[in-house]
């Protein structure tokens, strides 16, 4: 790490004969889920473009800077509305890492389409790392001397991209829509029992004879009167696999050399649960709504999904689902979100850990005092496995640990001599860059709205003069009103979030104030005990380690 930091260095800092600063460059190409992409947006031309762009800048007898290729990272098939990419990932590794300090790609559209996130890297994150960015087609340098005026042009394109991210949204989820109601298949994968086929150019499932019976064995087990542990039980004594390793190993039965593992009791309640093996689909459930803003898909309302009857052959009567559907009923027992309604209430859920597997430690509600005190206990579900993974019994109360935890960070924090004027000043500081970033947020939402409604002036002066047929300028309208609504939504949002971070900072302030002056304070909320720990591990021993975030070790 050291070396490659040492050589990025020398290269950033480094001249050639003409005291030319050199940049390492990284050259970042992707191409989309939508496969109606213009050819030109292939990988391999995006790559030779900045390729391209590359050698005739460092050929140019005015150039500025010259350029160095480090490394090529790609993805495939990947939406730019998400950043969760290993491409993008591994190139913001070695941005981070100083390997490289400048990125390239053929466009905008091409380093992602999400309007807000795509101009967080830009403007603030990059920047912050030191790393220029360049879009070839865009003619956009970040540190070129007209950077700041290519910049509102930038926002435009960005704004533009992530609109038609959304239109592209819309007219998929409506294409799987009318799929669903002609009776197709529209899932990525079939479920276990079935596999998918093309029949007349409609998808359809197919009853995969290997597995069909254990489908119908668990539905007559647990009618029969087996509860979904005893079934678990029998499937792993009878060494049949689990639907994922079935998948992975391509036949039921554990053979020598394959490692069994025991299925999972919500994956037999979804499988109970499914209506596909009565002969029907019921599809469209979730809502795959970036189109209306939302990051990722969400559960849809019963009456917006798509049931197609008698599609394919049934696996089960519809007399044998339904008893088990009644039977499922009475033994749903209350779950952890039927009793909270507060993000708050469970504040151990991300950082307490079992010390013997690792895994992170499951919470259960185990009662209720009053209204609005809830009580919740940890436990390794590893614990109750019957495979390889079973793990030790491993137990605490919550208020356990909230006793524990407390006297602890108060000795660390006395340790460490940090005193509550620091800590508030810390969360003061942190609250007033959230707010500022916000706050520039929704003056660059301004500033874009302004412009829009410049253009839409614009595009009726050229309707009117003859310039634009009515169908341009009434979609391009329609494009300006779908975008002002979005912005109008996310300014509301932003003023709720500087009004929430201003609220927090307050509450944090008066705890910091109780816990480190007074010491009367006995519980942590979940953003403070998330901002002090790193992670807690309880072994069935009693023994309780804790990680901090402020420790000089960490």
């Amino acid at each position: 790490m050291a070396r490659t930091k040492k050589r990025y260095q020398k290269a950033e800092t480094g001249c050639n004969k003409d005291s030319l600063p050199v940049f390492s460059a990284g050259i970042y190409s992707r191409v989309s889920v939508d496969h109606k992409e213009d050819k030109t947006e292939t990988i391999e031309n995006q790559i030779e473009i900045a390729r391209q762009f590359v050698m005739e800048n460092n050929s140019s007898t005015e150039r500025k800077m010259d350029l160095q290729i480090y490394d090529i990272y790609t993805d495939r098939g990947i939406t730019g509305t998400s950043f969760e990419r290993k491409g993008f990932m591994r190139l913001m590794e070695d941005v981070k890492e100083h390997k490289i300090n400048c990125i390239i790609v053929k466009d905008l559209s091409r380093f992602g389409r999400d309007y807000i996130e795509t101009g967080n890297y830009i403007e603030k994150i990059l920047p912050f790392l030191g790393c220029r960015f360049i879009a070839v087609t865009d003619g956009f340098d970040s540190m070129s001397g007209d950077a700041a005026e290519t910049q509102f042009i930038m926002d435009i394109k960005n704004l533009v991209n992530d609109m038609y991210a959304k239109d592209i949204s819309k007219r998929a989820a409506l294409a799987k829509k009318m799929a669903a109601e002609a009776g197709s298949y529209i899932g990525s994968f079939a479920p276990y029992g079935y596999n998918v086929a093309n029949i007349n150019g409609i998808r359809k499932l197919v009853v995969d004879n290997k597995c069909a019976g254990i489908v119908k064995l668990v539905f007559e087990k647990y009618a029969g009167g087996c509860s979904c542990n005893n079934i678990i039980s029998y499937l792993y004594t009878n060494k049949i696999h689990r639907i994922s390793d079935y998948k992975k190993y391509h036949h039921v039965y554990c053979e020598s050399g394959e490692t069994l593992h025991q299925w999972g009791q919500n994956v037999i309640r979804g499988l109970l649960s499914n209506p596909v093996y009565t002969g029907n689909l019921v599809q469209c459930k979730k809502s795959a709504g970036l189109y209306k803003g939302q990051k990722k898909a969400m559960p849809a309302s019963k009456d917006e999904w798509i049931t197609a009857k008698g599609t394919h052959k049934a696996i089960i009567s519809s007399g044998l689902f339904e008893k088990v559907q009644q039977m499922l009923k009475k033994t749903v027992k209350c779950t952890l979100e039927q009793y909270t309604d507060k993000e708050t209430d469970n504040i151990y859920r991300n950082i307490l850990y079992c010390g013997v597997c690792g895994k992170r430690m499951h919470p259960v509600f185990y009662g209720c005092k009053g209204k609005d005190e809830r009580h919740f206990s940890y436990y390794c579900r590893n614990a109750y496995m019957i495979d390889g993974r079973k793990c030790r019994k491993n137990y605490i109360r919550e208020e356990h640990l909230d006793i524990y935890v407390m006297e602890q960070l108060r000795q660390v924090l006395k340790s460490q001599k940090i005193k509550a004027k620091d800590c508030i000043q810390a969360n003061n500081s942190l609250c007033s860059q959230k707010i500022t970033t916000y706050m520039a947020e929704e003056k660059k939402l301004i500033k874009t709205c302004e412009a829009l409604k410049e253009e839409c002036a614009l595009e009726f002066m050229q309707y009117k003069e003859g310039k634009a047929t009515k169908e341009e300028y009434l979609k391009s309208r329609q494009y300006r009103k779908e975008q002002a609504g979005f912005s109008e939504k996310r300014k509301a949002e932003l003023r709720k979030k500087i009004q929430d971070c201003k609220l927090q900072a307050e509450e944090k302030k008066q705890f910091l104030n109780q816990f480190l002056k007074e010491g009367s304070c006995q519980k942590l909320d979940i953003y403070l005990a998330e901002a002090l720990i790193g992670k807690i591990l309880l072994f069935p021993d009693g023994i309780i380690e804790i990680y901090y975030k402020f420790t000089n070790g960490e």
